[in-house]
């Protein structure tokens, strides 16, 4: 039957033949060198090895997740939508609020910038953040008659070992969900942006700009479709709720205290944990934690305008990963080199 078939493919993901590592091992670069279809693979360094025990880790990783997690048993429609990219856009003046960041008032922005010398002198006045939300999954709840959307982020690292003091521990937590609350953010924004396109009358330029910072088309039809016994509310933010996030770890720290039998898994590999983040119990929490987010990135965004200015590389002192090519690139770096495109009342970076 289909089950016993969904059973055997699902044991196959993890079936491993430990006997043709040897046969893989053996092979060797003077060997795949005799290969004339490529002649670049002479100067790679592929290691075989190490591909085995990155295959075998991956592996261990999706295991984990299948302990954590078996898809085949998640309800309907969830997951809601997978890897769904998010994009708004922030103004950078001082003093502004979510009900600024309105794209059809861009030449009221114009003539704003125009008039205020220190914005003239940085020819920026917004940025546009985007990235891909790993899931979405959905609820509805007869109690308040709302559907709740929750944001899930997959992390093939560990989960945090919350072994220190109380105020240690809430830190660590919070640097874990900060990016996750700029999903957040984003998608409110452009929920409150659909909602804006369905209650006014636009020519289509504007609807193409409203478009662009909108929810995309598969996301609308299927909260449309989850709004039916809602539809006599028009406004979308009285119907939908972003009630929470969600980071699903698929591996743990052997020692972390907090599982209830050891690592669970053996070695060094934990099992899959997840960490759930309330985004507020009432409205007005819930937009304190964006409005904290909203300044935080219009922060960011005023000091790297700032910083751009000074065409200088040593101006950055942040980034301490040896790994990052930001160290590459500050070698290299000549003053005013940094790219623009000049445009009518400022400059396009």
């Amino acid at each position: 039957n289909d089950d016993s078939q969904n059973d055997e493919s699902y044991d196959c993901l993890f079936r491993i033949d430990d006997g043709r590592q040897e046969e893989y091992g053996s092979i060797r670069m003077h060997d795949m060198r005799n290969n004339d279809d490529d002649a670049s693979i002479t100067t790679s360094s592929y290691d075989i090895e190490e591909e085995i025990k990155w295959g075998q880790y991956s592996l261990r990783l999706l295991h984990n997740y299948y302990q954590l997690e078996d898809p085949r048993k998640v309800q309907p429609p969830n997951p809601l939508m997978k890897e769904m990219w998010v994009n708004a856009k922030f103004n950078l003046n001082a003093n502004s609020s979510m009900d600024d960041d309105d794209d059809y008032n861009d030449d009221n922005h114009e003539e704003e910038r125009d008039n205020n010398p220190e914005e003239s002198k940085l020819g920026r006045d917004s940025i546009i953040v985007r990235g891909k939300i790993d899931r979405i999954d959905m609820h509805y709840d007869p109690s308040n008659n709302k559907i709740h959307l929750r944001i899930i982020d997959y992390k093939t690292g560990k989960k945090p070992n919350f072994k220190y003091s109380p105020s240690v521990n809430e830190r660590i937590a919070n640097e874990q969900f900060w990016k996750m609350k700029i999903y957040a953010l984003i998608l409110w924004k452009m929920i409150l942006r659909a909602e804006k396109m369905n209650s006014h009358n636009y020519g289509s330029a504007d609807q193409r700009e409203g478009y662009k910072y909108g929810i995309p088309w598969m996301f609308r039809q299927k909260l449309l479709q989850a709004m039916d016994e809602t539809r006599d509310r028009q406004k979308w933010s009285e119907i939908i709720e972003l009630h929470s996030l969600k980071l699903v770890y698929l591996t743990s720290h052997a020692d972390d205290a907090s599982l209830e039998n050891g690592n669970g898994g053996g070695g060094s590999i934990g099992p899959a944990r997840y960490l759930d983040f309330s985004l507020g119990s009432n409205p007005s929490e819930f937009q304190s934690i964006l409005d904290e987010m909203q300044n935080e990135i219009e922060s960011i965004g005023r000091e790297i305008a700032e910083m751009v200015d000074l065409q200088d590389p040593k101006a950055f002192q942040h980034c301490d990963w040896k790994y990052c090519s930001c160290h590459e690139f500050r070698r290299r770096f000549r003053g005013d080199t940094v790219w623009s495109r000049e445009r009518e009342g400022g400059v396009e970076w």
